[in-house]
């Protein structure tokens, strides 16, 4: 081989590791959003995530997804019947694995929203992707002794504290379309065994009013359990979810007792709010990238500034800790930037 031909080969090689590098950086980005959708629930599982969903309001669907930047392909696992009290309008599915078997938690009403309820369904076997039976409707009211009727009641979840269990949602006071997130113990996963409390005020500060505003009132939605280096925190969604302001704010668990009021505390600031290119950012949940080494924000954003529900995509992106172990979710990343994939992501 003449030194001309050398060198040449050696330039080719040197443009193709290049290239390679490229690529190679190239497919460890991504963008968001994800995907089109609402209310996202994912959870990972002996090495794949599996993402809950409404299916078209009428049904459950999980998907298995070896990485956490894809949803993967739905699969129906239970349907809602044609008629009933839980036949319509399912809403913000919770996939949970208890007791060796796995439940989802869902909103569920007879095709009027006034009569939402939350219902568990228990999977066949410990299958994430196995078929679904209803288990019954959790209990959301005031007098379980006598069993008074439940209040409205979405967007349940479960949260677990000195092996106790714990059933928290959304739900209105009475009749009333207000907004407050209570809590009630759990004999079983799908059984609540106490009259529901009230964990807070939903109109503390400003930011969490429909539109920002005084004139309307307090909301608080969507919570969602996030433990780490021995606290608890409850992140929840506030303001309207199909308004440009919808955003997260906190609470921690400070007493001893999740059922009192008192023993949580609520964080005076908005966590993670909308931009001016990301709007009505929340209804969270959180994991952690494959390694577990990363711990990675969930969430649903609107894709235009106009109010309503039918615009939202499933965005993710990295969070961390501050020193003093407080969650930093930082801001939303906008459309089309790019985001570093989560770390030994496939």
């Amino acid at each position: 081989m003449t030194l001309f031909s050398c060198r040449a080969f050696c330039l080719i090689a040197v443009c193709i590791a290049l290239l390679t590098a490229a690529h190679a950086s190239a497919q460890r980005t991504f963008t968001n959003p994800i995907a089109v959708g609402a209310d996202p629930w994912v959870v990972f599982h002996k090495g794949h995530y599996y993402w809950c969903l409404s299916q078209s309001a009428k049904g459950v669907a999980i998907a298995k997804s070896d990485t956490l930047t894809s949803v993967g392909k739905r699969q129906t696992v239970w349907k809602a019947p044609k008629s009933g009290p839980h036949s319509h309008e399912i809403w913000a599915p919770e996939l949970h694995l208890l007791d060796g078997r796995w439940y989802i938690y869902v909103a569920a009403d007879n095709g009027e929203n006034a009569t939402h309820r939350m219902i568990v369904l228990e999977s066949e076997t410990d299958d994430p992707l196995s078929k679904y039976t209803f288990k019954g409707e959790l209990y959301t009211g005031d007098n379980i002794a006598k069993n008074k009727k439940s209040h409205w009641a979405i967007d349940g979840t479960v949260l677990t504290h000195k092996d106790k269990r714990y059933f928290i949602w959304s739900g209105w006071s009475s009749k009333s379309d207000e907004q407050y997130l209570y809590i009630a113990p759990m004999s079983n996963p799908w059984t609540v065994s106490g009259n529901r409390v009230r964990i807070c005020k939903n109109d503390t500060y400003l930011w969490e009013f429909v539109n920002e505003s005084r004139k309307k009132n307090g909301l608080n939605e969507a919570p969602q359990v996030l433990q780490h280096g021995g606290r608890t925190f409850l992140i929840y969604s506030a303001s309207g979810s199909w308004q440009r302001f919808y955003k997260l704010g906190l609470l921690e668990l400070t007493g001893a007792d999740p059922l009192k009021p008192s023993s949580w505390r609520k964080h005076p600031k908005p966590v993670f709010a909308p931009t001016d290119q990301v709007f009505g950012v929340g209804h969270s949940c959180f994991t952690t990238s494959p390694d577990g080494k990363q711990y990675w924000h969930v969430y649903h954003a609107k894709r235009g500034r106009a109010d309503g529900h039918s615009d939202r995509s499933i965005n993710i992106q990295p969070f961390t800790w501050t020193a003093d172990g407080f969650p930093d979710f930082g801001t939303p990343v906008p459309p089309g930037i790019p985001v570093k994939a989560p770390s030994n992501n496939k």
